[in-house]
């Protein structure tokens, strides 16, 4: 199927930042009790929500990264979740722009569920 003949959706994710490895300087700023969650939204070109949710799931596992933080700890960002589609109606946009994002602050003691039942209720 050519993709002139599909519809743009927004597929929004959930990230979830998972620290590894034990500090070796520290310093005013650190915080060992909280942890932090991305809701990301991505714009893809699909034929159904269901294609979309499909091609943002892959988007989304390509996107995770690992890298050394500030404090010596290996932050390690890990896709959790689909959290919805939807069809959008304006054409002029490109294939994997982000339109929306933000950062979800916990404690370390949450679960991801906890997380979920918290933010992102049905």
């Amino acid at each position: 199927m050519s993709i002139d003949n599909c519809t743009w959706f927004t597929v929004a994710l959930l990230y979830e930042s998972v620290h590894e490895g034990q500090p070796v300087r520290v310093d005013a700023d650190y915080n060992a009790t909280m942890k932090t969650y991305e809701e990301s939204h991505i714009l893809v070109k699909a034929s159904s929500s269901e294609e979309a949710c499909i091609l943002g799931e892959q988007l989304g596992k390509d996107n995770e990264q690992s890298y050394e933080n500030q404090y010596g700890e290996t932050v390690h960002w890990k896709l959790v979740k689909v959290l919805d589609c939807f069809e959008l109606l304006d054409d002029d946009i490109e294939m994997g722009m982000e339109v929306y994002s933000r950062f979800l602050v916990t404690t370390k003691d949450q679960s991801t569920e906890e997380v979920m039942d918290r933010f992102f209720q049905d």
